[in-house]
C-alpha cells in the first residue's frame, strides 16, 4: 500500500512540474501578457493547409493555401521593407488559390522581385479595412509599406452578411473565446502548426459554384448608371474610400485604390460593357451596372484625394477561364491582373 501511495505522489508530483512548466511556458512565448493582443479577431495566423481545387479550375490538384504568424500572405525578409502590401476582401485573400500562383505573386515577379504582401481577408468590404488598421495591421512590429494597395468594390456592393468580417470577430461567443485562447495560446500555435504541416487539411471545395466565365458576350446599350443604386449607398462607400486613403497615409503609407470586375459580364479595350442575351433582344447588364457605378465612385474618392487610381474593371478586358465563379479569379486570371498592374505601379517604385 505504502508503494502504490509513493507511485501516486511522484505522479501527482511529475504532473504539478508539467503543468507548472506549461505555464511558465505560456506566459513566457503566448501574448497573455507581452506581445501583440490578437483578442478576438478572426485573422488566419501560422496557418499551411492544402485545398482539392480540382472540382474549380483546371490546373495542379492541389492549392497550398499559407498565412505566417503575423498572418499575413507571401515571402518577405523585413516587415519594413515591403514595397506594395495589398488590402481587400476574398478576391485579394484567394484562399483556393495555391501559393506562388496569386496575383501579388505574379505581380511580385512583373516588377522584377519587388515585395508584394497579401494582408487580404474573406470577407471584408471597405467597413473591415479600416478597422484592420486598428485592430491587426498596427500590432504587427515594424510593418513599413511604401504603398498599400487596395483592391475594394465587389463586397462593399454586396454587405449585408459580412458584419463578422468587418467586425473581424465572430459573432458567437463560443468561436469568440475559442479564438481569444488560440490568438494567445503558445501551445496552440505549436499543435496548429505541427498539424498544418505534417497533416494539412484537404477539402473539396465550392467558393462560389459554377464557373459563369461563358458568353457569348453582346453589345447593346448600357443602363443609366445613376439610377442602379441608390445614391446613399454609393455617397457612404465614396466617403469609405476616402476615409480609407487617410488611414493608410496615416500608417506612413501611399495609397493605390484598384476597382474590379466580375465574370458575368465583359468590358472591352475601348472600356465597352459586354453582357450576355437576353429575351425580347435585350442584354444583362445589371451587374456591370453596379459594379460600375461603386467603381467610379472609388475613383472619384481617389481623384479626389490625389492618390494612385487604377480603374481595372473598366480597364482590363477578362477571358473565358479567367474566373471560377462570379469574382474570384484563377491563376490564369491572376497573371492577367500582374500583367495590367505592373506596367502602372513600376514607375512608382523606382
Amino acid at each position: 500500500m505504502a508503494a502504490r501511495t509513493s507511485i501516486g505522489r511522484l505522479i501527482a508530483i511529475n504532473l504539478g512540474l508539467l503543468l507548472a512548466g506549461l505555464f511558465l511556458a505560456e506566459l513566457v512565448f503566448g501574448s497573455w501578457i507581452f506581445g501583440p493582443s490578437w483578442g478576438t479577431m478572426n485573422i488566419p495566423r501560422d496557418i499551411h493547409r492544402m485545398f482539392d481545387v480540382s472540382g474549380l479550375y483546371n490546373g495542379p490538384r492541389d492549392a497550398i493555401y499559407s498565412r505566417d504568424k503575423w498572418g499575413l500572405r507571401g515571402a518577405y525578409r523585413d516587415l519594413g521593407a515591403i514595397d506594395i502590401l495589398t488590402i481587400g476582401g476574398s478576391t485579394t485573400d484567394q484562399r483556393f488559390i495555391g501559393d506562388g500562383q496569386t496575383w501579388q505573386d505574379y505581380l511580385a515577379q512583373d516588377l522584377g522581385g519587388r515585395v508584394v504582401v497579401n494582408a487580404g481577408i474573406d470577407g471584408q468590404s471597405t467597413l473591415g479595412h479600416l478597422r484592420a488598421f486598428d485592430r491587426w495591421l498596427s500590432q504587427i512590429p515594424g510593418l513599413k509599406p511604401c504603398f498599400v494597395l487596395a483592391y475594394i468594390g465587389v463586397n462593399d456592393a454586396h454587405l449585408e452578411g459580412q458584419q463578422q468580417w468587418d467586425d473581424m470577430a465572430s459573432p458567437s461567443l463560443g468561436r469568440r473565446i475559442e479564438r481569444y485562447i488560440t490568438n494567445h495560446s503558445a501551445l496552440v500555435q505549436v499543435v496548429t502548426t505541427i498539424q498544418g504541416t505534417l497533416k494539412a487539411r484537404k477539402a473539396h471545395v465550392v467558393h462560389g459554384g459554377t464557373e459563369f466565365a461563358r458568353g457569348p458576350w453582346v453589345a447593346g446599350p448600357p443602363p443609366d448608371l445613376d439610377k442602379v443604386v441608390a445614391s446613399a449607398l454609393l455617397d457612404a462607400y465614396e466617403q469609405r474610400v476616402e476615409a480609407l486613403i487617410a488611414r493608410i497615409r496615416a500608417a506612413g503609407a501611399e495609397a493605390i485604390i484598384v476597382t474590379q470586375s466580375r465574370s458575368d459580364y465583359r468590358v472591352t479595350g475601348t472600356g465597352e460593357p459586354l453582357g450576355r442575351a437576353k429575351a425580347a433582344n435585350s442584354v444583362d447588364f445589371g451587374s456591370w451596372a453596379m459594379q460600375t457605378a461603386f467603381n467610379r465612385r472609388a475613383m472619384a474618392a481617389c481623384t479626389r484625394a490625389n492618390a494612385v487610381c487604377l480603374d481595372l474593371g473598366s480597364g482590363l478586358t477578362f477571358e473565358d477561364g479567367d474566373f471560377y465563379d462570379w469574382v474570384h479569379t484563377t491563376p490564369t486570371g491572376n497573371r492577367r491582373i500582374a500583367a495590367w498592374l505592373a506596367p502602372l505601379l513600376a514607375p512608382l517604385l523606382q
